[in-house]
């Protein structure tokens, strides 16, 4: 999805720049609309990646956090995958290794979409992700962790 914002950005830079040909006044505004716009997407775009790590199910893959225009989102890489499991959510979790799940310790951000592949999941902006330490695969109905990504360094 960035990708082809990219591409948009870029051919629709392009193609100003051509039509505004060599007028000294319309090359600098073509100049300033480019660099306006190469800062702002990377502006948007926030990455930090974590492997997920095996509990009571075997998980595996990368989770990431972006930012885009203002949203906080983690995001599950290609290679994501867990076993499937009824009542299957996706946390912020207080603990790096999570051991116990009262509802002071962690932050539901909904359902697990899919056992395999990409997937992507809003973090409400209250959330301090200082306070949080890993994300979790959890299994609600038998309060069991699948897997889990330390957030930590």
């Amino acid at each position: 999805m960035k990708l082809n914002y990219l591409a948009i950005v870029g051919t629709t830079t392009l193609l100003t720049a051509s039509w505004l040909g060599s007028n000294p006044l319309n090359q600098a505004w073509a100049r300033e609309t480019f660099t306006n716009s190469a800062t702002s997407v990377v502006a948007q775009s926030t990455n930090v990646s974590k492997n997920f790590v095996g509990a009571a199910h075997p998980t595996q893959g990368k989770v990431r956090l972006t930012t885009e225009n203002g949203q906080r989102y983690l995001e599950f890489d290609e290679n994501f995958k867990t076993d499937s499991g009824p009542d299957l959510f996706v946390l912020l979790h207080r603990q790096q290794t999570p051991e116990s799940y009262r509802n002071s310790d962690y932050v539901n951000l909904g359902d697990l979409e899919q056992v395999s592949g990409t997937q992507r999941y809003a973090i409400p902006d209250e959330v301090n992700l200082a306070d949080w330490k890993s994300v979790v695969i959890w299994c609600r109905q038998f309060n069991v962790t699948f897997g889990y990504a330390p957030l930590g360094t």
